[in-house]
């Protein structure tokens, strides 16, 4: 009985083998693609929020990382967490409204952003200046004219009231000023 078990458990190993080894075609990659200096920062930045989770600037930093790396879920969970903490931080609500809009989640972005704007009048801590406060208007704007929209299901609709609200402009080149002028 005892030879039994013993070949079971090698059968059981060898087949557990067979089935996690990976493909020799796998391929592996990050899954943050930034550049390792901003990975190492990543790095230092959770381990600092693991022994003080209410560090309210290094989730700010943390959750524009991820967003510059195209993880606007980790930079969601990273502000809201933070939100937690310091509900009175316009920076924090400013950040999740882009994640929210990352994701294409028009509504709860609209209702973030609004939330950043208000912080963002009442005199606060941290103090909101005068370009932040333009940027937050800005996104307002231009949420609340999506906020309806599903933008999964309509972006096209989406970009067009994006650029509508935006107004992009054409600013030509200026002429170039050195030419030499004809001789009189």
């Amino acid at each position: 009985m005892g030879l039994t078990r013993i070949l079971d458990l090698i059968v059981i190993i060898l087949l557990a083998t067979v089935i996690l080894m990976p493909r020799p075609d796998a391929s592996v990659k990050p899954a943050l693609t930034i550049d390792a200096e901003r990975r190492e920062r990543v790095a230092e930045l959770q381990s600092s929020l693991a022994g003080k989770p209410d560090d309210a600037a290094a989730s700010i930093e943390l959750a524009n990382i991820f967003l510059d790396g195209h993880r606007p879920d980790w930079a969601l969970a990273t502000a809201t967490a933070a939100a937690k903490f310091h509900p009175d931080d316009y920076r924090l609500q400013h950040v999740r409204a882009i994640a929210y809009a990352d994701r294409f989640e028009s509504a709860p972005a609209y209702e973030a952003a609004q939330s950043a704007l208000a912080l963002c009048e009442k005199a606060s801590v941290p103090t909101c200046d005068d370009a932040s406060h333009s940027r937050i208007s800005l996104l307002v704007s231009t949420l609340k004219s999506i906020a309806n929209v599903d933008m999964r299901v309509a972006p096209y609709a989406a970009k067009e009231r994006i650029f509508h609200e935006l107004h992009p402009v054409f600013v030509p080149r200026p002429k170039n000023k050195t030419a030499k002028k004809p001789a009189p």
